[in-house]
């Protein structure tokens, strides 16, 4: 442990490290004694946010008595709130004097000092909290007096200026502080703030949380607890944000947390409006000014951005010219905006004024990795990790590094792909097919030519995918992200999607995002993409469906001026669902009424830094235009979706019934991997005939019962109707279970004829569409629903071996081998066969192929006669060409 900075002597350092240890562990807790205090006013009111009261107040307490430690702490924490540092400084050095070992002014002056361009002296005041710090430990080895915990919580945060070990911190300094028997609010808020800066937002709810049970209604508690849930539960967060500002109306470091907020949702008038707020309680507040920058960039035409963000950046920087947080919450907000490349210059300024700030380093590495410079993204984790080994964000990505170099890299003229070996053997050359025929089409439809190859990482660990991505794991259910030059991607594995789909969805991304030189918002560009995906393959994307029509119909649907709302309000998986579609619907919209030419033109002005909404109007139409004609256009489709039915959702049903009986379409290595995704709270069901899920689950009793004809015919009338329902309430997944039942063969494959038409990601539809065709030995078909098996689940053996039979039975040797070589890699239990099929495919164009996997078979399988057959008929292995004598070397004369 080393408590001090590098710049004390080593005797120094090493003095602290054995008295702490002593003093620390044998010092018992100095039970508070409750006095009135005249400060308590003066506090009162600087909780509330009433700070020009809280400084009046405590300077009469200290004009009718003295400057007290506490009245000179309120005092100058009340000048500090409003931007008043240099009253703030002067306060603190009258007041010092009385409290000439006073720990938490001398921290209030540290930062007085460094907002008023005095760092020699902030410096000067670290050495004399040393001091104090030292005195503390000598006297503990010889006195058994007490100390506060009061005392032991300033000690605690003076220890953080050292870089102490925050286990130590915690441990030693505030746990103890909280715990007392009258607990101390600072030990609770300094513990919060030290999680949430080294990315532990579970362990830091829990202690505003605890803070909060101790100090009721306090502001900075419930701004801590929203930050903490920020990113998880975007409910917590308002709800404990509003009732941060219900205490204190001008608690900036909540309204910083709203406008941050308003940013993300491209709400820029209104964030800047909160941030004017902000600048009304104190005109040099830098996070508000940084912010300023940020919108600065993002809202302002590119004539005017960087000049108008460079003047707040300076007003940021006039107080504390080396404040390192300034550049990183500029920088940190636009990479959030994936304009990381500016991240990257911001995140190097700050790291100019202070080499030690790691929140810096971390959102280095991180900019870094997502721009595509592994080896210095993965360089600059490690330093952080080496410097902070309690960062979580950089412990993650350590970690992860550790073991995607485990990865196979296959590196083309146009792509990256870096997947688990396992994987790679088995679909990599897909993966790549893929990737090409992505570029071929949609970069040339949208008239880009990438000059860059596109890294493209496949994670089978949906954990490492999410540190990879966001650098925590478990955020979201994401199925690919994409950067830009960067595409990481869920492995199909881990989730029941089409991954071909999924690949064409964020490869369209690379597409957008290079050509708007990432000045999109995501609404656009996801819209863009799953717009995309129906182009490519109808039966991929998001379509109408009951509760879209149902949102549609009932108002709740974003207009085009204010879609990306849309995603930030979201609060479910159903939200973000209709999120995606209502952005792709936006997206037909434009195309159909103004062209695909219009849609080129936004795409170039966007990349030209021309803002959205100005974008929008200048290549479409005025903006309420737009509006009220994209209503419209939504409104209509919605009417068109099943007129006749009702959707109110039935209540959810928790016996698995229907999966038990979806199952039954599964070979037995798949069926387990079917699961009904959530769904969101049922209104009442309504007794009318015409509700869809009623009658539905009329038929599923009728079916239970074993009554297939009746449940067959009810189907068949449920199903007609110009639309279709996706997902585990699709009625043509039971009407092939009762066609099947009745030996209907032509009835259970038109229904699932049906579903793989609108749903590519089925997979009991594909899976007994392909023992349809094996049952027929149909081997087109076997070939075709073995690939879209494939598409779901390349790791299984079911897809591979159908594709084998299939392409052996239709002579097509080229792709039976790359079957054949896949099986292979998955080991399956008849590896001899395979290899000997494999063989007998590679015989007439690879004898030295053909020899190999014959061998390969017969080390298998040692009887195996037809093998041996084979073997007799290739021809010899040449001989090994006799090796090389070498040269004799000229004798050299012996050098006297």
């Amino acid at each position: 442990m080393d408590f001090s900075r590098n710049d004390h002597p080593t005797p120094f350092r090493q003095r602290w490290r054995k008295l702490l240890a002593v003093f620390f562990t044998s010092v018992p807790l100095l039970s508070s004694v409750v006095r009135a205090d005249p400060a308590d006013d003066a506090q009162k009111k600087s909780l509330s946010g009433d700070y020009a009261g809280a400084v009046a107040a405590a300077q009469q307490s200290i004009k009718d008595s003295f400057p007290s430690e506490a009245l000179t702490r309120v005092e100058a924490e009340a000048l500090m709130a409003q931007g008043r540092y240099a009253d703030a400084y002067s306060a603190l050095l009258v007041g010092l004097p009385y409290a000439t070992s006073s720990i938490r002014l001398r921290l209030l002056l540290h930062d007085a000092c460094l907002y008023t361009g005095k760092s020699d002296e902030a410096q000067q005041v670290i050495s004399s909290i040393n001091n104090i710090l030292n005195a503390l430990a000598a006297s503990a080895q010889y006195s058994s007096a007490p100390l506060s915990a009061q005392t032991l919580a300033d000690a605690g945060e003076a220890a953080l200026l050292q870089k102490t070990d925050p286990k130590v911190i915690l441990e030693r300094f505030l746990d103890p502080a909280q715990k007392a028997t009258v607990p101390v609010r600072d030990a609770f808020l300094a513990a919060g703030r030290l999680e949430l800066d080294k990315h532990d937002y579970n362990l830091a709810s829990v202690s505003f949380a605890n803070g909060l049970k101790a100090f009721p209604n306090d502001a900075d508690m419930l701004e801590g607890l929203a930050a903490a849930f920020r990113e998880s539960d975007r409910d917590q967060y308002a709800a404990n944000a509003k009732l941060a500002l219900a205490a204190n109306p001008s608690h900036v470091p909540t309204l910083l947390l709203n406008a941050e907020n308003l940013i993300d949702a491209e709400s820029y008038d209104k964030a800047g409006d909160t941030l004017d707020h902000i600048l009304s309680i104190n005109s040099k507040q830098p996070e508000a000014l940084a912010l300023k920058a940020v919108i600065a960039y993002l809202h302002n035409p590119p004539d005017q951005a960087a000049a108008n963000a460079q003047a707040y950046r300076d007003k940021a920087l006039l107080t504390w010219k080396k404040n390192p947080r300034v550049d990183y919450i500029i920088g940190q907000k636009l990479s959030q905006n994936y304009r990381f490349t500016l991240g990257v210059k911001y995140q190097r300024l700050a790291l100019a004024n202070d080499p030690d700030f790691i929140p810096a380093r971390v959102q280095l590495a991180q900019d870094l990795l997502r721009l595509g410079q592994e080896d210095d993204g993965w360089a600059m984790a490690e330093e952080a990790h080496t410097a902070d080994g309690y960062d979580i964000e950089a412990f993650n990505l350590v970690t992860l590094h550790d073991e995607i170099s485990q990865y196979t890299a296959i590196p083309t003229d146009h792509f990256r792909l870096v997947m688990e070996p396992a994987e790679a053997t088995v679909y990599s050359a897909r993966v790549l097919a893929l990737l090409e025929k992505a570029r071929a089409t949609v970069a040339k439809k949208y008239g880009l030519d990438l000059t860059f190859p596109v890294l493209v990482e496949v994670f089978p660990n949906t954990s490492d995918f999410s540190v990879r991505t966001f650098g925590m794991p478990d955020i979201g259910e994401f199925l690919g992200v994409t950067f830009g030059p960067v595409v990481t991607i869920n492995a199909p594995g881990s989730h029941e999607s089409n991954w071909e789909d999924v690949l064409w969805h964020e490869f369209t991304h690379v597409v957008t995002l290079t050509l708007t030189k990432n000045q999109m918002p995501r609404w656009l560009s996801e819209g863009i993409s799953v717009y995309e995906e129906a182009q490519a393959d109808p039966s991929w994307g998001e379509h109408m469906t009951p509760d879209a029509r149902e949102r549609i119909l009932a108002g709740k649907m974003h207009p085009i001026s204010n879609m990306s709302s849309a995603y930030l309000e979201a609060k479910d998986v159903h939200d973000t669902q209709f999120a995606y579609y209502e952005s792709m619907l936006v997206v037909q919209f434009l195309i159909e009424h103004y062209g695909f030419d219009h849609l080129q033109a936004l795409l170039h002005s966007l990349g030209d830094g021309t803002l959205m909404n100005d974008a929008l109007a200048k290549n479409f139409a005025p903006l309420s235009q737009l509006d009220d004609s994209f209503a419209k256009y939504a409104t209509d489709l919605a009417k068109k979706y099943a007129p006749a039915w009702d959707f109110t959702p039935p209540a959810p049903d928790t016996s698995g019934g229907d999966l038990a009986a979806l199952s039954t379409l599964l070979p037995p290595e798949l069926a387990n991997k079917l699961t009904r995704p959530a769904v969101p709270a049922p209104a009442p069901v309504s007794s009318n005939a015409k509700n869809f899920f009623q009658r539905l689950d009329d038929i599923q009793k009728i079916a239970d019962q074993d009554d297939w004809a009746k449940a067959r015919d009810q189907l068949k009338e449920l199903t007609t109707g110009d639309f279709y329902l996706p997902g585990p309430d699709n009625p043509y997944l039971l009407l092939a279970q009762a066609c099947r039942k009745l030996n209907d063969s032509a009835g259970e494959k038109s229904a699932l004829l049906t579903v793989a038409a609108h749903e590519a990601d089925s997979l009991p539809a594909m899976s007994r569409l392909l023992e349809i065709a094996q049952s027929e030995k149909n081997w087109a078909d076997v070939a075709k629903w073995g690939e879209a098996v494939f598409e779901i689940h390349p790791m299984a053996p079911t897809a591979w071996r159908a594709l084998l039979d299939a392409h052996e039975q239709l002579g097509q040797k080229a792709p039976g081998i790359e079957a054949g070589l896949a099986l292979i890699s998955l080991e399956p239990p008849d590896l001899a066969s395979l290899n000997y099929r494999v063989a007998r495919m590679l015989q007439p164009t690879d004898t030295d192929g053909a020899r190999r996997h014959v061998l390969q078979a017969l080390e298998n399988a040692p009887r195996f006669v037809a093998a041996y057959d084979l073997l007799s008929i290739l021809p010899p292995a040449p001989a090994p060409a006799p090796a090389a004598t070498p040269a004799t070397a000229p004798s050299t004369p012996a050098t006297p």
